[in-house]
């Protein structure tokens, strides 16, 4: 490639620095050219991140190989705006092989090639069952019909394949499924919480303990009234604010046993696998009683059945298991987590399925202070004015507000290196990466806006419409 070119697109990207495009075809030409490290280099120079999705999956592909971890930060974004984006679970299988993590990786790729058949990869799959890769095609001498040597792919939902030889297929991915590996998954969640380790967010804790705690503290007094202790329980609102956090504390509280389980825990290209994973984790949740099953990114399990395609399978198991008509789920409460509400299937709402659906904010000036604490916590640092920080920062998330600490943490690092000289993160570091972080939640406001001024029928956005209106 002539450097030519390059020199010429890079002042062009000197006078329009903010222009992606021009700087992700400059980077491809680099790559082109084997400058790896120059294409990295260039993608990271840039303080913003496109809001194109296809151009932010270009971003994470070219830092996957120089700067992992922030390949899957923004890879993790780009999921939380779309559960169904394949590219992006891919990718992140792809990084996950490179750091021989083969379980996530095998995760990823599933629900990759579950969304997307074309991502199916012979070479990728050899690595995960640990085989050799198989022997390249060549133009002049036909390929012989392979040995079946898995269960037939997921294409629809009308059942395996009749002539299957058994014999010759491995086995089945691992997932959760027995009680053991249910322990082991139990006992490597974080320490247990409640609701005294989470600041602010008083009026949000009031509704939990009315709709979950005293339900399950109080089984008796409940039941004279015809109220179950067990049921469902959906968390909406912006990314990164705490809807899982929330859910554990919510266990803490009732003294019960957390099983957080998403989208990777369950789906298989394996035709009827992912309901009969999706069985057994109800099942062992349901031995291990009083239980709360925290599902994360339910809409991607609970997608409108119309919408469903391949899927319809899965959600009818989900509504099934929730609904426990073969089962006792009295002591069993399932919580789901999502951020778009509106694409769940209006069957998840009926009573005695996700009872009560309760929006969860950006935290409030109160929670911003504790999570600034602990985002502050151990770094080296002048005398902060956190308050003034959580008063700045109105309707940022939590993962908005650790952004920010990371920035000023990371201009702290290159002073220190550029002038040799000890430093601490400011005060007045602080507040630029503030003003320098657009918050993430204004971007899903204005789409949950429409909802809640045009869809609101049936009163399911009121807490996000009285949010709305302080605002």
């Amino acid at each position: 490639m002539n450097d030519t070119t390059i020199n010429l697109l890079l002042k062009t990207l000197g006078t329009q620095p903010e222009n992606w495009e021009i700087r992700l075809h400059i980077a491809e030409l680099m790559l082109a050219d084997a400058r790896n490290a120059d294409a990295a280099e260039l993608i990271g120079k840039s303080n913003n991140l496109p809001d194109d999705e296809e151009l932010l999956l270009k971003v994470a592909t070219i830092l996957s190989t120089s700067d992992k971890d922030k390949s899957l930060r923004i890879l993790d974004g780009i999921i939380a705006n779309n559960k169904a984006c394949a590219p992006a679970y891919r990718i992140k299988a792809d990084i996950y092989r490179s750091r021989g993590m083969e379980t996530e990786a095998r995760k990823n790729y599933n629900v990759a090639a579950v969304i997307d058949e074309s991502l199916e990869d012979e070479e990728f799959e050899a690595w995960l069952d640990g085989t050799e890769p198989p022997a390249k095609k060549t133009p002049t001498t036909p390929a012989p019909t392979p040995a079946p040597r898995r269960p037939q792919m997921l294409t629809n939902h009308l059942g395996p394949q009749a002539d299957s030889d058994d014999s010759e297929i491995p086995e089945m991915d691992d997932f959760i499924e027995t009680d053991a590996e249910l322990d082991r998954a139990i006992a490597s969640n974080l320490p247990n919480i409640d609701f005294a380790d989470i600041g602010g967010m008083e009026a949000l804790k009031e509704r939990i303990r009315m709709s979950i705690i005293y339900p399950f503290k109080n089984k008796e007094l409940f039941k004279k009234f015809k109220k179950r202790s067990g049921g469902g329980i959906l968390f909406y609102g912006p990314p990164g604010c705490g809807k899982t956090l929330i859910s554990r504390a919510t266990a803490g509280e009732c003294g019960a046993h957390f099983i957080n389980i998403s989208i990777t825990d369950i789906l298989s290209k394996w035709i009827g696998q992912s309901e009969q994973r999706l069985h057994e984790i109800f099942e062992t949740a349901r031995r291990k009683a009083p239980t709360i099953l925290f599902i994360d990114e339910v809409d991607a399990l609970g997608v409108k059945r119309s919408d469903a395609g391949s899927m319809a399978s899965m959600v009818n198991t989900l509504l099934t298991e929730i609904d426990g008509v073969e089962s006792h789920n009295e002591d069993l409460l399932i919580i789901g987590a999502t951020n778009t509400p509106w694409r769940i299937d209006s069957a998840f709402r009926r009573p005695g399925r996700f009872d009560h659906v309760l929006f969860v904010p950006p935290p409030d000036a109160l929670a911003r202070e504790s999570i600034f604490e602990i985002m502050l916590d151990g770094i080296p640092q002048e005398k902060i004015d956190i308050s003034k920080l959580a008063k700045v920062t109105d309707r940022f998330s939590g993962a908005d507000i650790r952004a920010a600490v990371e920035a000023a943490s990371e201009a702290t690092i290159q002073e220190i290196m550029r002038t040799g000289k000890e430093g601490v993160v400011t005060q007045k570091l602080l507040l630029q990466s503030i003003k320098k972080t657009r918050p993430t939640t204004l971007e899903w406001m204005e789409q949950a806006t429409n909802y809640a001024s045009y869809a609101n029928q049936s009163g399911l956005y009121d807490d996000l419409a009285d949010y709305i209106r302080k605002f």
